[in-house]
């Protein structure tokens, strides 16, 4: 199958880990057998008013054609999506066209890569897939036009795939309209080759490890701050020995430098890491920790499990799909509730190398790029 990969979210050069979710998608195709290429336009923040510059190179097999423009309009150019159309048709029609017609085209993420995709297969006449990542969905209603056209781009694909059950109940509370029958549920990848179980060694020490983007945000989607304050007061009530890593960069960094210092625990701030540096933390560490608002499918809770390393997470979106009382513990947000939940994974026997065992088929790379094949050969 020749499937034309569009996407809004794309890592670049400058950006190396943004969508590296989906990336990862179009690998797991590759890898099922589909002949793939990825036309992806990507804006961000830049001096100019505007300047554009386009990549057209090979990665692992696939051709990757990267649209990246700079514009200090930034925000106004994000909504533009005629305008990103236009020249996303553009630059298909002159560089992949004369040599590659695609079967299907595959969007990801409905704003404004699904609809950018529904135009382009209206005017090619090809099927449209479209693979739904987004957890701010509600947010187009806001927007009447835009809401439209993405309402037209969902009814007019021939499957939608939300990465959780969770995304998809979401998506049909906001367009009610849209067949249910469109909607097939496809998880996002786990690279087993880096994540896996590695037995652990025995210490003293209980070993917590924390991985996000650490950011000040006038919503937030994750707050470190509760399992902090749970960790601080667990240590108090039980004297244990408490280390805490953190993995990941962001504007909020030392004020959570600072709130680790005060309630006494002792935390390893470690900024960025590699997926293949993030696998041997999460290798170590006895419990992974994941506070947040919101998840439309939980990577990072999943890469955790991969490695062997039970979860103790909030009870919010995608995570309730994930985590069992076998591999971990769901918890309300709020700091007693947390304490809670940390006292009682703590005294659980957990069997690291089956919490790995039972989730690794399900978010492997072949795993997911046959469950999109299937997808594929319903409309071929």
């Amino acid at each position: 199958m020749k499937v034309l990969f569009l996407s809004s979210w794309y890592p670049t050069k400058a950006n190396p880990n943004f969508g590296i979710f989906i990336k990862e998608h179009a690998h797991s195709i590759k890898v099922a057998g589909n002949d793939i290429v990825v036309l992806a336009i990507v804006i961000s923040f830049g001096s100019k008013i505007y300047s554009k510059t386009i990549f057209d190179y090979e990665e692992d097999g696939i051709r990757n054609v990267i649209i990246e423009i700079n514009t200090r309009f930034k925000d106004l150019m994000y909504y533009l999506v005629p305008l990103q159309y236009l020249i996303v048709n553009r630059v298909y029609t002159k560089l992949i066209q004369p040599i590659y017609e695609p079967d299907i085209i595959h969007s990801n993420v409905i704003f404004p890569s699904g609809i950018i995709g529904h135009l382009l297969s209206q005017k090619i006449k090809k099927s449209h897939i479209i693979t739904e990542h987004w957890s701010r969905i509600k947010s187009l209603m806001q927007k009447p036009v835009l809401s439209k056209m993405a309402q037209r781009a969902y009814k007019n694909a021939s499957y939608i795939l939300p990465v959780s059950n969770f995304l998809k109940n979401n998506i049909v509370s906001i367009f009610p309209d849209i067949e249910t029958n469109k909607f097939i549920i496809v998880g996002n990848v786990i690279d087993s080759e880096i994540f896996y179980y590695k037995k652990k060694e025995k210490t003293d020490t209980i070993r917590f490890c924390a991985i996000a983007t650490w950011a000040n945000k006038k919503i937030p989607d994750k707050m470190p701050e509760i399992f902090i304050d749970a960790l601080s007061q667990l240590k108090t009530k039980t004297n244990c020995n408490i280390v805490l890593t953190m993995i990941g960069g962001g504007d909020k960094t030392d004020e959570l430098k600072e709130l680790c210092f005060n309630k006494g625990i002792e935390a390893k701030f470690l900024g960025y890491r590699t997926k293949t540096e993030i696998a041997q933390q999460l290798q170590k560490c006895d419990f992974f920790v994941h506070s947040s608002s919101i998840e439309t499918f939980g990577v990072v809770v999943a890469e955790a499990l991969f490695c062997g390393t039970p979860v103790i997470c909030s009870n919010v979106g995608a995570l309730p799909e994930l985590i069992n009382a076998s591999n971990g513990i769901l918890s309300e947000n709020t700091v007693d509730a947390w304490v809670n939940s940390i006292s009682k994974a703590i005294k659980t026997t957990f069997l690291n190398e089956e919490i790995s065992a039972n989730i690794k088929d399900k978010f492997s790379l072949i795993s997911i790029g046959n469950k999109i094949n299937l997808v594929y050969d319903k409309i071929k």
